[in-house]
């Protein structure tokens, strides 16, 4: 009898971390991704932390490795201004925090990286990481309206003055125009 009790009494004991310890948060997304081109003043992309029990959070910014013109700020849960890389909140059952990174590249191509780190409880720590990528953009600077065409080839490269078939415009600005003339 005396063995039956003590094996009992040492499985609850064993048990007994894992129920105190049993997962009071979880996070829908670690790893995001954003991107855009040098006209956007803002990209951004978020995920949510998903309370499941009353969890006492702060976060901190851990890395910023962005380029030196780009700016960003923290939406967790509520919006902070651009250069606040620290806070701390509470949330209770069932709470659905938003969890979000504003990158603001004031036109600078480039690529960066925001991490995060969460500790809910004083116990539990999370991170987040958000990757940024700005291509530049590129417009034609000019439209030469009085380029003049050096000559017509077809698609073989043969001067012609033929219709009906495709022709190759070739213009003294360097630009080739690709047309049918039906008669």
């Amino acid at each position: 009898m005396e063995k039956i009790t003590i094996k009992k009494l040492l499985v609850i004991l064993l048990c007994l971390p894992m129920i105190g310890l049993g997962q009071i948060h979880s996070i829908d997304q670690y790893n995001l991704y954003m991107s855009g081109n040098t006209n956007h003043n803002d990209i951004s992309v978020n995920t949510y932390y998903n309370a499941l029990d009353t969890c006492n959070i702060s976060w901190n910014i851990i890395q910023d490795s962005l380029p030196s013109q780009w700016d960003f700020s923290i939406c967790f849960p509520d919006c902070h201004a651009i250069g606040i890389t620290s806070f701390q909140d509470v949330f209770f059952p069932n709470e659905k925090a938003y969890l979000n990174c504003h990158m603001y590249p004031n036109g600078q191509p480039g690529i960066g990286m925001i991490k995060m780190e969460i500790t809910t409880n004083n116990l539990y720590k999370d991170t987040i990481i958000w990757m940024g990528s700005i291509g530049s953009t590129s417009f034609v600077s000019e439209y030469n309206i009085n380029k003049k065409i050096l000559k017509v080839t077809d698609l073989l490269g043969r001067e012609t003055k033929k219709t009906n078939e495709p022709l190759l415009y070739i213009y003294d600005d360097g630009t080739v125009e690709k047309r049918v003339t039906i008669d």
